[in-house]
């Protein structure tokens, strides 16, 4: 599909056109010139986007939750939704083999081209202008956002739990499947397993089997 019905869905006209074509380049398409720079940028744009939104919307809030609101906003599952929303797979330029992987392995590479076409509008315009993309973007997200919600992921919440009995941390050992992710960690002398999409999804879902064996 053309950059012209990419910059429609995304609300933002590039004035650079080839900021977004580097966007939406895999580099399993191009090695040499790909999105991997840009996602970096985004990545840390989208952050103190995020941060800077929360600091003035909740601002007698401590540290820790502010913390776990914007993981909870910019986490891999958040931004793949986003791109999917888009259908941003698409516009994404993927060498032959990427392409003809299952969905659930490209989750990856759509968390990283939303986090690209972030960085691209911070390049092709400003921090004003691109603070107003990424909330526009993610104005679903934030609305939902509430002090009242428990934002801590269940990782997190092993890892606490573990700390205050002073046992030593879960060892995730996580490998890539055809369908995504397989991760597996030990509890007294228990082995549990969980997939998911991300190799971070998946270390999250073990760790939920782990704290229900815990809680029961």
């Amino acid at each position: 599909m053309s950059l012209f019905e990419l910059q429609k869905k995304l609300d933002y006209q590039f004035k650079d056109q080839s900021l977004l074509s580097l966007a939406v380049t895999h580099k399993s398409f191009n090695n040499d010139e790909n999105n991997e720079r840009l996602e970096f940028i985004g990545d840390s744009v989208l952050n103190i986007v995020i941060s800077e939104y929360l600091f003035n919307k909740f601002p007698n809030q401590k540290e820790g939750l502010l913390t776990r609101m914007r993981s909870h906003l910019v986490k891999g599952e958040t931004l793949a939704n986003l791109a999917n929303n888009i259908n941003l797979l698409n516009h994404i330029k993927l060498s032959k083999g990427t392409s003809n992987l299952s969905e659930n392995r490209k989750y990856s590479i759509l968390e990283g081209a939303i986090e690209s076409i972030v960085g691209a509008v911070f390049l092709d315009s400003n921090f004003e202008q691109v603070k107003l993309f990424v909330l526009e973007m993610m104005k679903s997200e934030i609305q939902e956002i509430a002090i009242e919600k428990e934002f801590r992921d269940s990782k997190t919440e092993l890892q606490e739990h573990f700390q205050s009995k002073k046992i030593d941390l879960p060892n995730y050992q996580t490998i890539s499947t055809n369908d995504g992710f397989e991760c597996s960690t030990k509890y007294k002398n228990k082995e549990f397993f969980a997939t998911g999409n991300s190799k971070r999804e998946a270390e999250r879902a073990v760790a939920r089997k782990v704290l229900d064996y815990i809680k029961s």
